[in-house]
């Protein structure tokens, strides 16, 4: 069941997306929506090197970047409360200040799901971080979760990616079992290097959703799927990628693995992960 949805009002030009992604859910489950703008005035102050004899132009540029920053929060507070106030849904609105990822992760704990953009976290037009923030909260276990890109795609057709692990399967289950989208035809994809006879995890897989009620069409294919899991989804034409990734461990947003990294970095379509 869900009854609380978190969307990262990033500032981002994602961040539109996000929030249609929100509005549509939240309808659909009567819920409410959270938007959270998190800044960091230490990022923002951070303004590089400083020759000697910069002080005063460089205190100038951080305060300039903390005004750019702040008028940008507005701007996505704006259109998150017009969309939720056009729709109907029941909203606020939560201004963190400090480390992004931390502040993030702590309103996390409150919420069923929550809604980022690919490409980026609080930026707001200021900070560029070619999307290591997003990296960082999935890594720390931010799940489940939908990360989406620029161009708001309605969601009425998924992929599954599926080798047999855990991990994989537990996403596959919670794609089925909370109930975010209503029954969609799904693919079930296989690729080179599962955890077992692929016909036998292709089928199993495939009855599972079908017990869900799912609509399942199983598609084997011969390639690892760091080099073929984007392709594939486009020749599906599916809407929304399934898959798992790996909690943060000592050595950090590595054990996303290659595969998780590369769809979250490339993919032009939504990513459901969970753990």
């Amino acid at each position: 069941m869900i009854k609380r949805i978190l969307v990262a009002l990033s500032g981002t030009p994602c961040t539109q997306s996000a929030i249609a992604h929100g509005v549509e859910l939240a309808k659909a489950h009567d819920a409410e929506l959270s938007g959270v703008t998190v800044i960091d005035p230490d990022r923002l102050h951070d303004v590089g090197p400083i020759p000697i004899g910069g002080a005063a132009a460089a205190h100038e540029l951080a305060e300039h970047r903390v005004r750019l920053a702040g008028e940008h929060i507005e701007e996505a507070i704006g259109q998150f409360e017009k969309a939720c106030g056009d729709a109907g849904v029941t909203n606020r609105v939560l201004r963190e200040s400090g480390d992004s990822a931390q502040r993030l992760l702590a309103d996390w704990r409150y919420h069923d799901l929550t809604v980022i953009g690919l490409r980026g976290l609080f930026e707001y037009g200021v900070l560029h971080d070619h999307g290591h923030l997003v990296l960082d909260v999935i890594g720390a276990g931010l799940r489940p979760l939908l990360a989406v890109n620029e161009t708001h795609r309605p969601i009425r057709s998924a992929m599954v990616a599926y080798e047999g692990s855990a991990l994989s399967a537990r996403a596959m289950k919670a794609f089925c079992m909370l109930g975010i989208w209503k029954p969609m035809p799904v693919t079930i994809a296989c690729f080179k290097g599962q955890n077992g006879d692929p016909e036998e995890l292709l089928t199993d897989a495939a009855s599972y959703l079908e017990a869900h009620t799912f609509p399942a069409t199983k598609k084997r294919v011969e390639e690892k799927p760091r080099h073929a899991i984007l392709d594939t989804m486009e020749s599906c034409d599916a809407d929304l990628l399934v898959m798992g990734a790996a909690k943060r461990t000592r050595i950090g947003r590595k054990m996303l693995g290659d595969t998780a990294r590369y769809a979250l970095e490339n993919s032009t379509r939504p990513i459901f992960l969970h753990h």
